[in-house]
């Protein structure tokens, strides 16, 4: 069924515009490592291990076995308009961009008091803006549009959020559905066993039901990948399940199934319609 409901949204959002700077801003001065080619394949990490996957079969490849020197990596995003990936190490608090041989380069590296202790959804807008954070509840937006200017790489606004009592793994950006961060969480508003798609918008700074499933996999969804065309992919952390979703309306169905892992978070490019 699909429906709409915000009438649990609780009290209003709260939004601060950072002013402190980060503290680590790595500009290399060699040739850049080689960026991602905006192809058609899912970007999953699990823990500190990077692999491609196939949506529409499940099929997958290890791209890199240790991305970075953390304890693991979360909330990736694919920047839409460099072609690399972006996420967050933990508990480091570091903003990597990663390429597509898996090499790490940082960005800039984030106090507790920024960002807090960890982030776990993560993903970048059509203007090259990095939205993280954890578990949905908080927000940060971070400039990523021009490397080498005084903006890049800084946390330009925070802020916190309802999630109407669902806990949320993932989110990502679908440029034709508007502005909005999607994601799908296990349970219901309000209580009871299902699955949620919602999104949060990025105006409003509010958290809204957009649909309602019954259950769909056990447990939650850590790993989400969208396509331009209003399509959710969400990879079930459980037992792998690639589940699609359309964001206009319609019953979702099992695409395929990947590897499971109680770790695991997704990307891909957007503008990629799998053709």
């Amino acid at each position: 069924m699909y429906v709409s409901d915000t009438s649990s949204q609780g009290p209003p959002p709260t939004t601060v515009t950072a002013t402190a700077t980060v503290t680590v801003t790595a500009t290399p001065t060699c040739e850049p490592p080689p960026p991602l080619k905006c192809d058609e394949y899912g970007y999953l990490v699990q823990y500190n291990t990077l692999y491609r996957v196939d949506l529409q079969t499940g099929g997958y490849e290890e791209v890199a076995t240790v991305v970075t020197d953390g304890d693991g990596i979360n909330a990736i995003g694919y920047h839409p308009l460099d072609d690399y990936l972006y996420g967050i190490v933990n508990p480091s608090r570091q903003l990597i961009r990663v390429s597509s041989l898996g090499e790490a380069t940082v960005v800039s590296t984030f106090t507790e008091a920024q960002m807090g202790p960890s982030a776990n959804v993560g993903d970048i807008d059509g203007e090259g803006y990095y939205w993280f954070g954890s578990g949905g509840r908080t927000w940060h937006q971070v400039d990523l549009r021009t490397p080498g200017s005084a903006a890049y790489g800084t946390i330009v606004a925070s802020g916190t959020a309802n999630t109407l009592g669902l806990s949320v793994a993932d989110w990502v950006h679908i440029p034709a559905a508007g502005p909005y961060l999607w994601s799908v969480a296990a349970g219901l508003v309000g209580g009871g066993s299902g699955t949620t798609l919602m999104r949060f918008g990025l105006e409003t700074k509010r958290w809204e039901a957009v649909g309602r499933y019954p259950v769909l996999a056990r447990g939650g969804f850590g790993a989400l990948y969208g396509i331009n065309n209003g399509t959710l992919y969400a990879s079930n952390n459980a037992e792998g399940e690639i589940w699609a979703f359309n964001v206009f309306g319609g019953a979702p169905y099992l695409a395929s199934t990947g590897p499971a892992s109680t770790s695991n978070d997704g990307a891909r490019c957007v503008l990629n319609m799998l053709e």
